[in-house]
């Protein structure tokens, strides 16, 4: 029995994830600016990690390096009159101020309304925490 040659399946090129700018641009001005003030919150408490837009989870996320791979904790999803900073493995974080949200497995997170929502001494900790704990799964997963 001969095997005909398989079919070549034309794919279109990957499209390119728009930058942080072009993808807030379809937001309000007062989310785009809670949105910079949260980036640059994440950015100040964990300098060492990527950014990157994820257009079909409609959010920014953050990747915090090993050596050998990186590891999402963190992420913004604006919405048209709030934010979710939102925590990968939300469920495993100190929460002392009771300001996380949600109800899931394991995603949890801060909504955003405002200015004096961002609270650094609340936030800073949540997110450096987040960062931790996506290492350290890394490590307990292999070993």
């Amino acid at each position: 029995m001969s095997r005909s040659p398989a079919k070549k399946v034309k794919r279109s090129p990957a499209k390119k994830a728009p930058t942080v700018d072009q993808f807030l641009r379809k937001y309000p001005v007062n989310i785009r600016q809670l949105a910079t003030s949260l980036r640059t919150l994440i950015r100040r408490t964990m300098p060492e990690i990527s950014e990157a837009v994820y257009p079909g989870w409609k959010l920014i996320g953050y990747r915090i390096h090993t050596e050998k791979r990186s590891h999402y904790f963190c992420f913004i999803a604006p919405f048209d009159d709030f934010i979710h900073l939102g925590f990968e493995n939300g469920t495993m974080l100190t929460d002392n101020h009771k300001i996380l949200a949600g109800n899931g497995k394991q995603v949890r997170h801060v909504v955003i309304r405002s200015s004096a929502d961002i609270k650094r001494v609340h936030l800073s900790p949540l997110i450096a925490e987040a960062a931790m704990i996506a290492l350290m799964r890394e490590l307990i997963q292999h070993h």
